[in-house]
């Protein structure tokens, strides 16, 4: 759906690009019918120039209503009943719940917004703050400064670190369930879903954290 929004964002600034090229082009013609010599080709070429514009804001229209649309589906759902107990248990499932949403947005480092991309601490952290649950930037300062978990117990929501580094764990994701978790990986790659298993013999398994719930 992420990707669905994006590419219709870019179709929509090259039909109102389009759209403003043709109203030039209209007015041109309409100048040029009135003082031809022969006036009928050239109300030939406003008649078609009327039709051509009036495509361009049929289309830009159609886009419009579908990118708000797509927005308002991305946005997060309800929190679920419950959620005002702020147990553990019920804010990461929510966090699960907002972190698939942005399934495909590409990765930039340093990036903390599914407008621009997301780095691997980024993402974690711009989806925990729309819980009010305040995360640093960093994946080692993210995992020195959350509860930390026996991985025998991790549940959704759960963060989870990888790659082993002096300063703490250089990577991060968010445990969604049955050895699968969320992530944003490297450069080229976009926030996708990832086997623990498999990631933790590739980077090295460092540990798993617990953000804390957001005040009652």
């Amino acid at each position: 759906m992420r990707l669905t929004l994006v590419a219709d964002q870019r179709a929509l600034a090259r039909s109102r690009s389009l759209e403003r090229l043709h109203a030039t082009l209209l007015a041109r013609a309409s100048a040029e019918s009135v003082t031809a010599a022969d006036p009928f080709p050239a109300e030939g070429r406003v008649e078609l120039m009327q039709r051509t514009l009036a495509a361009d804001r049929a289309r830009t229209d159609g886009l419009v209503h579908s990118i708000r649309g797509l927005e308002l589906a991305l946005q997060p759902p309800p929190p679920p009943v419950g959620f005002a107990s702020g147990s553990s248990a019920t804010v990461g499932a929510y966090a699960v719940s907002i972190a698939e949403r942005y399934l495909g947005v590409r990765y930039l480092w340093g990036g903390s917004n599914p407008s621009d991309g997301f780095d691997c601490s980024g993402f974690v952290m711009y989806v925990y703050a729309q819980l009010g649950v305040q995360l640093p930037h960093y994946a080692a300062s993210q995992y020195a400064t959350t509860t930390h978990v026996d991985p025998s117990q991790l549940e959704p929501g759960d963060l989870v670190f990888f790659e082993p580094r002096a300063d703490g764990p250089g990577h991060v994701g968010m445990y969604v369930g049955n050895g699968v978790f969320i992530e944003a990986p490297h450069t080229g790659d976009v926030v996708k879903f990832s086997e623990l298993s498999t990631e933790a013999q590739l980077m090295g398994f460092v540990g798993a954290s617990r953000p804390a719930a957001p005040p009652a």
